[in-house]
């Protein structure tokens, strides 16, 4: 399989190199000429939002992952504003993420890492992709109509509504110019380059916190701009879960627009890993990490981090059989029966845990070299 070629895309090259230089220099220009007025940054992060929670929550969780089902009416949305995102149709976006995450790290990953920080951040899209046009590994999509509808019209989306919208606005406030610059190029230039940081800086800084042998990284910095996708290494794990921020106090507008969705009867079959499944994979990254630390630490000491290890490992997955059996209790109407059962898994939980924290503490206090 070849994902890239040596032959130069010359209309990704023009317009990715054009778009940013009209957005900072001409934006700037413009305004500087022309005075600035609240409504330009508005609109421009209006359509941040609308644009960039489309490929997230929709191009991202819901098309390439199929974390969740959508009605047609909340993936048209997505597939118009998607398109404005100039990232190519549904389809083709999909396909090349589901190699992305099948060879992660290896030779056909198409934004390998290992090639260079700025080939995974944007050189990648500077070459023709000989796969183009035959996604075996998009079946489904190519069974949507949503999905193929948007695969034939994504550039006239992307031409005349994500430039001409923002121009209708301005001509709305008097400056069609600036409506232009604005919510257009600058517009794009952002969402670009905070999804390119996905490829790039969450693959690079960060920690590996549920998988230390892939280079994806946990990065709250890139999920602040991405609206959730920096929690990378959870992702990387579980990419079929909705969520890519597990806890409350994760910034991930994403997961938050599905469960909105969710309860407007827009969305449904959200998919989430059980709390046991993730707390093993948290604790084997650590203990991959601290590994080589067992190799210096003295032969009792070793030993009893160990013990712990394995205690750990049985009540974790003692805690998962359990929540899968509360959530088979559940789906029969046993009240009484799964939540006793409920009870019991986060006591397994809590239990592996702690034997996890204690030996995690252990292997961290032992020096990284002897």
């Amino acid at each position: 399989m070849e994902t890239t070629t040596t032959k130069k895309d010359w209309v990704n090259i023009g317009f990715l190199m054009l778009t940013p230089l009209i957005a900072v220099f001409g934006t700037a220009a413009w305004t500087l000429a022309h005075g600035f007025e609240w409504w330009m940054l508005g609109l421009a992060l209006v359509m941040y939002f609308l644009v960039g929670l489309s490929i997230t929550a929709g191009y991202h969780r819901l098309f390439s992952h199929k974390a969740y089902e959508a009605s047609r009416a909340t993936e048209a949305f997505f597939a118009v504003f998607g398109a404005l995102a100039a990232q190519n149709s549904i389809l083709q976006w999909s396909s090349s993420h589901r190699i992305h995450h099948r060879y992660v790290d290896r030779d056909w990953d198409p934004y390998n890492i290992k090639r260079g920080f700025w080939w995974a951040h944007i050189l990648w899209i500077f070459y023709k992709n000989p796969g183009n046009g035959k996604y075996e590994n998009a079946k489904d999509l190519l069974k949507n109509p949503v999905v193929m509808w948007q695969h034939r019209w994504h550039n006239v989306l992307m031409i005349v509504a994500g430039f001409g919208l923002p121009a209708l606005v301005g001509v709305y406030f008097g400056d069609w110019v600036a409506g232009l610059l604005w919510g257009g190029f600058l517009r794009v230039a952002a969402v670009h380059h905070s999804t390119f940081f996905v490829n790039s800086l969450a693959h690079t800084l960060g920690a590996p916190s549920f998988d230390a042998r892939s280079s994806a990284r946990d990065n709250p910095f890139v999920a602040l701009l991405t609206f959730g996708e920096g929690y990378h290494s959870f992702h990387h794990r579980f990419p079929s879960d909705f969520r890519n921020g597990i806890h409350w106090y994760h910034w991930d507008p994403s997961k938050w627009l599905i469960r909105g969705l969710q309860a407007a009867g827009q969305a449904w079959e959200l998919r989430r890993v059980a709390a046991p499944t993730i707390e093993q994979a948290r604790m084997e990254a650590a203990m991959e990490t601290l590994a080589p630390r067992l190799d210096v630490a003295s032969r009792d000491r070793a030993e009893e981090i160990r013990q712990r290890v394995a205690a750990a490992r049985e009540k974790f997955a003692r805690a998962v059989e359990l929540w899968r059996r509360q959530a088979e209790e559940r789906a029969e109407g046993l009240s009484k029966s799964w939540r006793q059962t409920r009870r019991e898994a986060r006591q397994a939980l809590a239990d592996a845990r702690r034997d996890w924290k204690h030996a995690v503490s252990m292997l961290t206090a032992v020096p990284a070299h002897a």
